[in-house]
């Protein structure tokens, strides 16, 4: 279960997304009611999971890689396709290495999450951008924008 401040930490969180053969863009929490344009075939709801770092504890970036392994081989075992993604705290320089996926419901992304060790995905539609408890049925709600021309390697 998330603390106080971890969950924060997540409703504030900025998404950076790399769709197959496009630009990368990012994902911004917004006013609810506000929505970007959704990406071009992409079919909603689409999921961001992580693997790293499970329970809130730091591990090495040795130690998330192989997480993050882990998760893409179980993704591949589903048969389920999947954008890399960065989740990244907006004022610090910390960032959570995960994937995209759609072609999934939210009870399918939170098996994943909770099997994984984390306390909350991000469900995202083309009306909302939203924080998703693993863990104990909190959610939070907000609209979304996308900021595009990021610097991939940033």
């Amino acid at each position: 279960m998330a603390t106080e401040d971890v969950w924060d930490s997540y409703r504030t969180a900025v998404v950076d997304l790399a769709p197959p053969g496009g630009a990368p863009f990012r994902i911004v929490p917004a006013e609810p009611g506000t929505a970007g344009a959704w990406p071009e075939g992409l079919t909603p709801p689409a999921f961001v999971i992580t693997a790293w770092n499970p329970d809130s504890v730091l591990l090495s970036p040795q130690e998330n890689h192989a997480r993050h392994v882990q998760l893409l081989a179980e993704l591949g075992s589903r048969g389920l396709s999947w954008w890399p993604a960065v989740g990244r705290d907006p004022v610090s320089s910390h960032g959570e290495e995960g994937v995209l996926v759609s072609g999934i419901d939210e009870e399918e992304a939170l098996v994943i999450g909770r099997a994984h060790g984390q306390a909350a995905v991000f469900a995202w539609s083309p009306e909302a951008w939203q924080v998703v408890s693993c863990t104990d049925g909190r959610r939070h709600i907000s609209g979304w924008r996308v900021v595009t021309g990021l610097d991939p390697y940033e």
